[in-house]
């Protein structure tokens, strides 16, 4: 594990302990006096057991205790018999969860590795016992005595039915068939099984979380409708119109992203909890893979499902700033996140980043929506979230560290509401762990590939060992310097990697509105702001200890809150020229609406207009390979040997976008400069690409083949790319 992961759990576990402490200081002070404090505070572990045991069991309620009216006060009887009616839903649910598992164990049981055959007939038969033991329910009516009071004072504190309870102590047991159904190769030993047992869990989850049945529907007026739907299609017009022009290049990357989706097309894998390449998890290559199926090995299929998502990115951003703030908030926040060229650049290009930004986006409107309402299905929406967040991208992984931060704040500031959420919250967290787990038991046997994406671009250990050597500066200046990037790289310092415009991640109209709204937000600092400060503390964070700052995918998970605090002093503008102006409100709404043009015009017009005079997406050799490609797709002949003459700046497969884009053709590198003619044996017209600086090779070629054809292929501003020669079919012509 990277030494800042340590660092990181490290440092987050002391804050809490500090905090909790620090609250038991506070908390002795006021129940003992100063003297009692004192006495009893070395005794550290003894208060906080004791202050964590108290919280539990203090009544659930955001209001002060009231007077003793113990009279009034129903009592649960908790040893009162079962009814029918209560015992009826649960036992069903056992019956045939019980005979489903046997079932599954059964079908899987050839298919497993023999040391994992005992584990299956271990949930077999201990399916089979439940089973008999649920008939026995059934028939005499009643449960035994001993489970009753447990299972009702569990019941109470979750605020769900014994069925209920049912449902969620079966959804792991399903989990586990789904893990040894899968296995950890990328063909699982059991596709079906595998996915139905994993849908099975997730969905037991769900059922075992909400209350039932759920009357509060979510409301929603047709103006905001219209206004939700003409922003996603907006949105979705941005990102996924001409993804094979914009942009131009088709990087490597997205071709490796596209060639690990072919293998869920062509059978060398199938398996959803395993990785692919990069150690990225597969299921969002399985989820590509759709795509090309419907839209064939082409650059639109690896483009648009990102768009898809950037565009719903969108739409969850402005109903998080709908629930933070208010709707006002919420439109210029969502017409920002529109409008970002940052956003669009990374919903237009085929790689996983951008479904960070949309997963993000709806755990964080669900957990505060969830804490705002106290509505059950909202800590279900965050946790599904949370959970399939960690199939895509690697930035969302520290979401839930963030929440528990927050959660910790959260219990200071507002202790009955925290104690009143703590069951949605817990609920949450075990619905995130039920979807994440078949993955997460892969990356518990397999740690190396899940701390790959890290370890590709930590700065910590050996590498700043290395900086400091070569720069001869302290680790600690050199990891200064890094954080500096890193703000900056908000609203100053031009991004890098992945998207290289030449600018921060904002410019001037919205940097500006994002410093003002970080300066409203620390003035009036609460669980909101914490809540919105957070993924921007991480970004930061994630820069300041990974390699070349600011790196532009660091910010992705930052950026729905990014374009909140774009909108939140625009917002105030207009509510504050409406008080001003009470019998001209169009006022506020004009200035509002002309300073939010403004800003989204920067920034559409920029990235259409702009960004691609300097920018090429994967730098001049994803150009040249791009233009290879085009220039192969026009060959009449289809399956064609291409002779590669680019080592050592590149091969034929060093960038994956030739392979995946035209993989008829059979590329071969020459990787040692031709020293005389070859005798090389050809089937058919045969191609020859040269980079510039292997040109002068062409005339040891053209000793033994004089009849082909030389052309070269240069940029719009005249910069040489490449050359070919075209060899036609010599045993057609004797």
């Amino acid at each position: 594990m990277p030494l800042e992961v340590l660092y990181l759990w490290a440092v987050s576990l002391l804050v809490i302990i500090g905090l909790v402490y620090l609250w038991l200081r506070v908390r002795a002070r006021r129940l003992f006096g100063e003297q009692d404090a004192r006495r009893t505070e070395h005794d550290l572990f003894a208060r906080l057991v004791m202050g964590i045991s108290g919280v539990m069991k203090r009544p659930f309620s955001s209001t002060p205790p009231l007077p003793d009216t113990s009279n009034n006060v129903p009592v649960i009887d908790w040893n009162a018999p079962v009814t029918t009616e209560g015992l009826r839903l649960s036992v069903s649910i056992m019956l045939v969860a019980t005979l489903a598992l046997i079932w599954m164990g059964q079908t899987i049981s050839a298919s497993v590795p023999s040391d994992l055959q005992r584990w299956v007939w271990g949930l077999m038969v201990v399916g089979g016992i439940l089973f008999l033991l649920s008939g026995q329910v059934a028939i005499r009516q009643q449960v035994p005595a001993w489970i009753v009071v447990p299972v009702r004072k569990i019941c109470a504190f979750f605020d769900i039915e014994a069925a209920q309870l049912v449902l969620l102590l079966f959804a792991p047991v399903f989990v586990c068939v789904a893990i040894m159904a899968a296995g950890f190769g990328a063909i699982a030993r059991h596709w079906f099984i595998s996915v139905l047992a994993w849908v099975v869990a997730v969905g037991a989850a769900i059922a075992g979380s909400v209350r039932w049945p759920i009357s509060q529907r979510f409301k929603i007026s047709r103006t905001e409708l219209w206004f939700t739907v003409a922003l996603l299609l907006v949105a979705f017009f941005l990102r996924g119109a001409a993804t094979q022009v914009l942009p131009y290049t088709f990087s490597g990357d997205e071709g490796s992203a596209g060639l690990s989706a072919l293998d869920y097309l062509n059978g060398k894998a199938n398996n959803l909890f395993t990785i692919g390449w990069f150690s990225f998890p597969s299921f969002y290559f399985a989820l590509q893979s759709v795509g090309i199926r419907l839209m064939g090995q082409t650059v639109e299929a690896l483009r648009v499902p990102s768009a898809a998502a950037g565009a719903l990115a969108v739409v969850a951003t402005y109903w998080l700033a709908r629930s933070l703030f208010d709707r006002k908030t919420a439109v210029l926040a969502g017409l920002y996140m529109m409008a970002s060229h940052y956003h669009i650049h990374i919903s237009r290009i085929g790689l996983n980043n951008v479904w960070d930004s949309l997963f993000g986006a709806v755990a964080i409107l669900g957990f505060w929506h969830g804490w705002k309402t106290g509505r059950r299905i909202w800590y279900v929406v965050c946790g599904l979230a949370i959970g399939f967040g960690q199939y895509f991208y690697v930035s969302i992984r520290v979401l839930p560290l963030l929440f528990l931060l927050w959660a910790v704040f959260a219990f200071w500031q507002q202790r009955d509401t925290f104690r009143q959420r703590l069951p949605g919250m817990m609920l949450a967290a075990f619905i995130a762990l039920i979807v994440f787990l078949p993955l997460g038991i892969f990356f518990w046997n397999h740690p190396y590939e899940f701390n790959a994406p890290l370890a590709r671009v930590t700065m910590m250990g050996e590498r700043l060992a290395q900086e400091v050597a070569h720069r001869g500066q302290s680790a600690t200046s050199i990891l200064w310097e890094q954080f500096k990037l890193a703000v900056l790289g908000f609203t100053q310092i031009p991004m890098r990697l992945l998207y290289d415009p030449g600018s921060p991640l904002l410019l001037t109209g919205a940097a500006t509105l994002f410093l003002v709204g970080i300066a409203w937000g620390v003035s009036h600092f609460d669980l909101r702001f914490l809540l919105i400060f957070l993924p921007l503390v991480a970004a930061i964070a994630s820069n300041t200890v990974s390699q070349s700052p600011p790196a532009s995918q660091r910010y992705i998970l930052a950026m729905p809150l990014v374009a909140i605090l774009v909108g939140v002093p625009l917002g105030l503008l207009g509510n504050w020229l409406d008080k001003m102006w009470t019998e001209r409100k169009f006022v506020g709404m004009l200035v509002t609406a002309v300073l939010m043009f403004g800003v989204v015009y920067q920034d559409v017009s920029y990235y259409f207009f702009e960004v691609y005079d300097s920018y090429i997406l994967g730098g001049i050799n994803t150009l040249i390979a791009t233009e290879v490609v085009h220039y192969l797709e026009e060959q009449e002949t289809v399956e064609q040997d291409v002779f590669f003459f680019g080592f050592p700046r590149m091969g034929y497969n060093s960038l994956s976008t030739i392979p995946y884009l035209v993989p008829e053709k059979r590329g071969r590198d020459v990787i040692e400069p031709l020293q005389e003619p070859p005798n090389w044996q050809l089937n058919g017209p045969t191609i020859l690409i040269f980079l510039p600086e292997r040109v002068s090779e062409l005339a040891s070629v053209r000793v033994v083949y004089d009849n082909g054809r030389y052309r070269e292929f240069y940029t719009e501003n005249d910069l040489f790319l490449f050359a070919s020669y075209e060899i036609p079919d010599l045993t057609a012509a004797e």
